[in-house]
C-alpha cells in the first residue's frame, strides 16, 4: 500500500473519531456536568444516560490520540527536517523527503 493511501486512511480514521469525542465531549461539558445537576433529569440527554456518553467519549478519544501518534509518526520525517526551514536562510531543504 501506498504510504498516500496509508496517510488518507489514517487522517479520515482522525475525523471520524473526533467528531464524536468531540460532541460527546460537549454533551458531557454543557448538558451532563459531573455532579448530578437537579437530579434524576440531568441524568440522561437523547435519552443516553451520562455513563454510555462517558464510555463514548473515552474510547472515541483514545482511538483518536493512537490514529494522531500514527500520524505524527507517518510525518516524522518532515518533523526532523523542519529544523533546517527556520535556522538556515536557504529555504531549498525544506521539501519534504519522498521516503
Amino acid at each position: 500500500m501506498r504510504k498516500i493511501t496509508i496517510n488518507a486512511i489514517v487522517d479520515i480514521g482522525c475525523l471520524v473519531t473526533f467528531i464524536p469525542s468531540l460532541i460527546s465531549g460537549l454533551v458531557l461539558y454543557l448538558v451532563l456536568p459531573s455532579g448530578g445537576g437537579r437530579g434524576n433529569s440531568w441524568s440522561l440527554y437523547l435519552n443516553i444516560p451520562r455513563s454510555q456518553w462517558l464510555n463514548m467519549h473515552n474510547y472515541t478519544s483514545l482511538i483518536f490520540a493512537a490514529l494522531i501518534i500514527i500520524h505524527l509518526l507517518l510525518h516524522w520525517m518532515y518533523f526532523r527536517n523542519i529544523r533546517k526551514c527556520f535556522i538556515t536562510k536557504q529555504k531549498a531543504g525544506c521539501d519534504i523527503p519522498n521516503q
